[in-house]
Formats: C-alpha cells, structure tokens, sequence
C-alpha cells in the first residue's frame, strides 16, 4: 500500500512540473537561399542596369510611315502625298549603320487643264549609311546619307513637260531622326524627316526638285 501511494505521489509530483513548465517559444523558419536557381524575384530592381548592351544588335527590318513633298521642279505641278519606305540593314557598329530600302509616295497634280487632274506615284530604291548616337539607354539621334535611284510609274507628268520623269535618274540627300527603344529588346520606333535632290524631276524652267518627308517608323532588330 505504501509503495502504490508512493507512486502516485511521484506522478502527480512530475504532471506538476510539466504543467509548470513554460511553453517554449517557436522559432520562425528562415528560407535559405537556393544555390540551384537565380532567385530574382528577391533581388530589388536596380540590381541590374538598363544599358544598350541589353538590346538586339545585327541585321534589322523597319518601316516608315509618312507624308513626302516637293519645293521646286515636280513640286510646282503636284501635292504632297503619302509615303511608305521599306527597310532592312545591319548595325555594323553602335555608331554606324547601313541600310537598303524599296520606298513610293502618290501625289495628285495641281496644274491648270488639260489635262485633268489626275495622280501618279513615284518610286525609288536607296541605299544608306547612318551615325548614330547614343543620347541614353533607350534613346538615341541619327544622322544618314542616303542615294539611289528613282523614276514615276506613267508618263503623266511628260504631259506638263517633264520629259525624264518616267526614266530611272539619280537621287542623293540624307535625313535625321530620333529612335526610342521599347522595353522589350527587339523593337524600337522613332521619328524622322529628310529631304533629297530627284535630278529627274526638275521644272521646264530648270528649277531643282527637292524632295522632303516626315515619318514615324517602327523597327525590328533580330
């Protein structure tokens, strides 16, 4: 008898110690690094630096969209009207790029009957090297001399006395433009304007053709 009494002094005794005993605090669980992946989402964003290095350099595609003009020559007889240019080049350098382009504009003429008014188009092909440079990481001024060659598609104009204007003759000039790059590393788009002498659209009275265009384009960097 003495020892069950024993016994159940004991365990009543232990069952009060650990009632007594304060609960011990749970420590917060601490994410160790994973040494396996790029934890990025963790890193704060000016952790890395938006430079042009991030961008696509190469072989480039892009397209202008605008209206074209004449002061002079073909000028005198027409209007001024759309224009579209299509492009494709190769960034050689961050301050040097050269370009190819197919490119037409429609006018309507402007000049006492006969004949009606009516409208023609002009195209030309043009080759062209730019400087560049790099006012920050996403914008930029450019500068471009440009050539090639240019004609009308009928023979409207031989109607007011421009008798070369249907023929393949030379055009020379240059433009400037500002490009802005997108965030995402392809694309960028910009704004530009540039006038060129067509020889072959001179006036009657031998007047120059000066040619001048202002577009907005969009391009595409591989």
């Amino acid at each position: 008898m003495r020892r069950r009494v024993l016994s159940a002094v004991f365990l009543s005794f232990a069952l009060g110690l650990l009632a007594a005993a304060p609960a011990r605090a749970q420590e917060p669980m601490v994410e160790e690094p994973d040494p396996t992946r790029l934890d990025v989402e963790r890193l704060p964003p000016e952790a890395i630096e938006v430079t042009r290095d991030l961008y696509s350099h190469g072989i480039f595609i892009e397209a202008f969209v605008g209206a074209r003009g004449f002061i002079g020559g073909v000028g005198d007889l027409s209007r001024p009207g759309p224009y579209l240019h299509l492009g494709v080049g190769w960034e050689a350098l961050s301050w040097l790029w050269i370009a190819v382009s197919a490119e037409g504009s429609m006018h309507r003429t402007d000049a006492p009957s006969p004949p009606s008014p009516t409208v023609f188009e002009l195209v030309s092909f043009m080759a062209e090297l730019r400087l560049q440079a790099n006012v920050s990481a996403r914008a930029a001024l450019w500068l471009g001399g440009e050539v090639g060659i240019g004609f009308a598609t009928s023979d409207v104009l031989r109607t007011y006395g421009l008798q070369d204007a249907d023929q393949v003759s030379l055009i020379y000039g240059g433009q400037l433009g500002f490009d802005w790059h997108m965030r995402n590393r392809h694309h960028s788009w910009g704004i530009s304007g540039g006038a060129r002498v067509h020889p072959g659209l001179e006036g009657i009275d031998g007047s120059v053709a000066i040619g001048v265009h202002g577009t907005m384009y969009l391009r595409y960097v591989f």
